[in-house]
């Protein structure tokens, strides 16, 4: 079964906001192929797939168009090489037009997203909850530290380094998890890497 994620973990995992995926399904812009309904509420799930796409479409420093979203969702979220001007090269995507072509770098995006992911899985495995332990509050396997504990020191801005000298329990990878954690439902603002656009000459 294809490993599928909520609105706050897609959003987490993108480091997006909540709101800014909620948006896009208004929107239309991003259409994930599994939901499935809770009473009159449809839940959404999206795919990794659907999570690099809605990271991609957020980071456009333009907007784009209707036919240009579905086709990136074709190559990004549906795993298609091409589709109508669009290609993906690599870790990249290529637009063309006529001579014109401009190279999308999204190596950066795929990183991020891969990254959360790892930590996600992470996590998941790490984590449990027992009635024998702080009354079922989840902590990490082995230890009695709260996940939620953890996660509101990085909500707080405390330093990486602060964090691991006072758990020092808890590996690199816990701690990514608790990072990543402490956005499920939070607004984490915008990373500091940008989309990188490059116009192409001699376009076959």
């Amino acid at each position: 079964m294809n490993e599928l994620f909520s609105v706050n973990e897609a959003a987490a995992i993108a480091e997006v906001s909540p709101e800014t995926i909620r948006t896009a399904l208004e929107k239309k812009s991003v259409k994930p192929s599994h939901k499935r309904k809770a009473g009159k509420a449809v839940r959404h799930r999206f795919s990794a797939g659907d999570v690099l796409l809605v990271k991609v479409l957020v980071e456009f420093p333009f907007p784009l168009s209707k036919e240009d979203k579905q086709c990136l969702a074709q190559i990004l979220a549906r795993g298609n090489r091409r589709a109508a001007r669009w290609s993906r090269e690599g870790a990249d995507l290529v637009y063309r037009s006529g001579d014109m072509q401009v190279l999308v770098e999204c190596k950066p995006f795929r990183q991020t997203v891969a990254r959360n992911l790892a930590a996600f899985r992470w996590g998941r495995r790490r984590v449990v909850s027992s009635p024998e332990v702080l009354g079922g509050e989840p902590v990490f396997r082995g230890t009695r530290i709260p996940l939620q504990q953890v996660a509101s020191l990085f909500r707080k801005g405390i330093p990486d380094r602060e964090i691991a000298e006072d758990f020092p329990g808890l590996s690199v990878r816990d701690l990514a998890y608790a990072r990543l954690f402490s956005r499920f439902g939070e607004g984490p603002g915008r990373p500091r890497k940008r989309l990188v656009f490059q116009r192409r000459q001699g376009a076959v």
